[in-house]
């Protein structure tokens, strides 16, 4: 049998134009993949209450941006409870929407912070090498 039903289907839609000249077809019968793009977000050298506010913005559009979202720690030099206490709450968020965190780099600061303070199973920094 070589009937397929739709292919006759998708050749025999036509867009359909509302009056303001948009295409109002169905956005499965002509959706494209967009290719991903890389989802990486860099803490920088500070990650303090001082910084939060900023980073919450940042760490929120990389949620939205969904896929894997690569974190470069590589630079943070200072840290306190609250800069941890974002990445926690980022990590369970994304972890509530099905996306993956990886760590392009941290350091030993972060590192021993987050293990002193028992988070590191949390973050998923228990065996990250420092950079």
């Amino acid at each position: 049998m070589n009937h397929d039903p739709l292919q006759e289907m998708e050749s025999s839609v036509e867009p359909a134009v509302d009056g303001a000249g948009l295409n109002t077809t169905s956005p499965g019968v002509e959706a494209t993949v967009p290719t991903a793009k890389e989802n990486v977000v860099s803490l920088g050298e500070s990650l303090t209450i001082q910084e939060v506010a900023g980073m919450l913005e940042t760490l929120r559009r990389s949620l939205e941006l969904g896929g894997t979202v690569t974190l470069n720690a590589g630079e943070v030099d200072q840290v306190d409870g609250t800069g941890i206490q974002l990445l926690c709450t980022f990590a369970k968020e994304a972890v509530n929407q099905h996306i993956e965190i990886k760590w392009g780099a941290t350091t030993e600061k972060l590192q021993s912070a987050v293990e002193l303070l028992g988070l590191a199973e949390v973050l998923n920094l228990s065996n990250k090498e420092a950079a």
